[in-house]
């Protein structure tokens, strides 16, 4: 019970007006004590000098009875405001003095326009509710907050001032509307889910957030967060569904066991033993082989198959433990992409364990990431994968990434037939015929592709497949694109080179019709000399290749050629008999035959 008695030992307490008002709003509740309460008030209203004392010192007198002192004290306070804060505090007076309602508002308008800051904001919002009553303008108050707003604390906060203060949910669920469109991380839409329940009392508003931030999670501990919050609202599908996401995105032994116990929690079987299968191929040491066993035996016990399998592999574990931790401080010790290769090469033929193998060469294959990419350094990580490994995802992984990356010709032809001579073999060869169809096309729609360019690419298809016939058909397609010598003897070498000595021969013979003078006859020779062909079949060449000239002149060229090119200056001399009638004496064609086929001219044997 409020008295003078129990209330005058909080006098000493007292810092100024507002306090001693606050000690006579109390002694004037029943049974009211207006004596003491107006004793109070009397000392103190004369000495205050800041509108927050006043304005409460005139509410009291206002009580007491004494209009005329409480609005002598409110018009002291108004001439006193100078802050935002102390126009909230005028604004109560006015109201609870005055009866002015408009008068009040045009004091939290002057408040309004002062404050910036969330916290503030939302305190003038309910302080508008407390005095007046005013959902209208508090809203608006709130309104000027969202725009403060961007972290999903905040729009939790200013929603739940909306609903709990301005009484306003459908406000409350427009502002977490904007929050969900704006913010997209994990933790924030799990808050904003959480504050939805809380606040609005609509599960289905919620779930549509757990079911994005599900969507969203990219990693594993984002994923586990979902998990916690499923097991707080007591959702038992959206925990299922969370369990399964987090081992999609697990990648240790300890992680696929603790969410197969979490599937297995809620009576999901068969997710629980697809991730007790994935967490037997991440195992990588005697411990999580010993949690593994453990968990098939409590969830998996009538898989006998499983348990005996499991059983085994601890057994093995335990056998050579001393060998595992000797290839722990080893695998410690490793620094670059060789040792890490070198190790797993090792722990497959001496553990024979290819799970320990698989985290050893995704360890090498790290530390390339973020590196500019080269075929060359990605290549040993794809045969040591092929190797140690029986992983064909992750070998297409590999050689996808390398097809994209191979820009140039001599790349891409390590690639092909990488891939077409990997142990894998069914896979190796088909990504290769198909990396070589994506050329092929490539090179279709290229209007710049040259005959060279189809010509590489049936290299690079016989070098990967051995399938003459595949090569056969793309060195035809360039066959059709040649247009001189030089490209139906490029041509005719890869047949030679493959094999097919009478497609070979065709081609030269193209080679030697196409050369319309003696320079392109000496020219399709010198490149022919260099693929180290026989002496005989030199000359057989060459003698076709003269054998459609014409004109005397390309005649002569011709025949210089023979001992230029081929150092016969016996044929040669055969040669120039044969053409001396067409020239008739010529000096130009004497001083030729002299300098070609004059054997004592330059002596025996020509040098070049």
């Amino acid at each position: 019970m409020a008295t003078r008695d129990t209330l005058s030992p909080q006098e000493a307490q007292c810092n100024g007006g507002a306090d001693y008002a606050a000690l006579a709003m109390q002694a004037l509740q029943e049974p009211a004590d207006a004596a003491y309460a107006k004793e109070l008030m009397d000392r103190v209203a004369d000495d205050c000098q800041f509108t927050k004392d006043l304005a409460a010192c005139a509410i009291v007198y206002k009580a007491l009875g004494e209009q005329s002192r409480a609005e002598e004290l409110l018009q002291t306070a108004e001439d006193f405001c100078m802050s935002g804060e102390e126009q909230v505090a005028l604004a109560e007076a006015k109201f609870k003095v005055l009866g002015d309602k408009a008068a009040a508002v045009g004091a939290y308008e002057k408040a309004l326009k002062e404050t910036g800051n969330l916290d503030p904001l939302i305190d003038l919002a309910k302080n508008v509710m407390n005095v007046i009553a005013d959902s209208a303008f508090a809203k608006k108050v709130l309104e000027k907050a969202e725009a403060k707003v961007s972290r999903a604390v905040e729009y939790s906060k200013l929603a739940a001032a909306a609903a709990e203060h301005v009484l306003d949910k459908d406000y409350a669920a427009a502002i977490f509307s904007k929050a969900a469109e704006k913010l997209s991380s994990v933790p924030d839409l799990l808050s904003l889910a959480g504050e939805v329940t809380k606040t609005l009392g609509d599960p289905q508003k919620a779930k549509a957030l757990y079911e994005r931030a599900l969507a969203g999670a990219t990693d594993f501990t984002a994923a586990k967060t979902l998990i916690e919050s499923a097991r707080q609202v007591g959702d038992a599908a959206f925990m299922q569904a969370a369990l399964k996401k987090a081992g999609d995105l697990a990648s240790a032994t300890g992680e696929y066991i603790e969410l197969a116990e979490g599937l297995a929690s809620v009576g999901d079987k068969p997710g629980a033993t697809a991730l007790l299968d994935r967490a037997e191929d991440a195992v990588a040491g005697l411990d999580e082989m010993q949690k593994l066993v453990a968990a098939v035996e409590t969830h998996l016990a009538d898989d006998t198959e499983r348990l005996t399998r499991v059983k085994t592999k601890l057994e093995k574990r335990q056998a050579n433990h001393a060998r595992y931790m000797e290839f722990q401080q080893l695998e410690k010790d490793a620094v670059n992409v060789k040792q890490f290769l070198t190790l797993a090469d090792r722990v497959r033929l001496e553990l024979e364990d290819p799970f320990y193998a698989a985290k050893l060469i995704d360890s090498a294959e790290k530390l390339l990431d973020g590196t500019a990419y080269q075929f060359s350094r990605y290549k040993p990580i794809l045969l040591a994968v092929d190797k140690n490994l029986d992983d064909t995802e992750w070998l297409s992984r590999l050689l996808d990434r390398a097809a994209e990356n191979a820009t140039d010709f001599v790349a891409f032809k390590d690639l092909v037939i990488s891939a077409a001579h990997l142990q894998h073999r069914e896979l190796g060869v088909s990504k290769a015929r198909a990396y070589l169809a994506a050329r092929e096309a490539a090179l279709a729609s290229d209007p710049h592709a040259s005959v060279y360019d189809s010509a590489k690419l049936a290299e690079a298809s016989f070098a990967a497949t051995q399938d003459m016939a595949e090569a056969g058909r793309l060195l035809e397609a360039a066959r059709a694109q040649a247009k001189d010598h030089f490209a139906l003897t490029h041509i005719g070498r890869l047949y030679a080179s493959m094999g097919d000595d009478v497609k070979a021969d065709e081609l030269y013979a193209a080679a030697a019709a196409s050369c319309s003078d003696g320079d392109a006859c000496i020219q399709f020779i010198d490149r022919l000399k260099g693929f180290a062909l026989p002496a005989d079949t030199l000359k057989k060449w060459y003698a076709k290749c003269g054998d459609h000239l014409s004109k005397p002149a390309d005649k002569l060229r011709w025949a210089e050629g023979i001992t230029d090119a081929l150092n016969d200056k016996v044929w040669a001399a055969d040669a120039y008999a044969q053409l001396a009638g067409q020239f008739g004496g010529d000096s130009r064609f004497e001083l030729s035959r002299r300098s070609h086929a004059g054997l004592g001219y330059f002596g025996a044997i020509r040098r070049h």
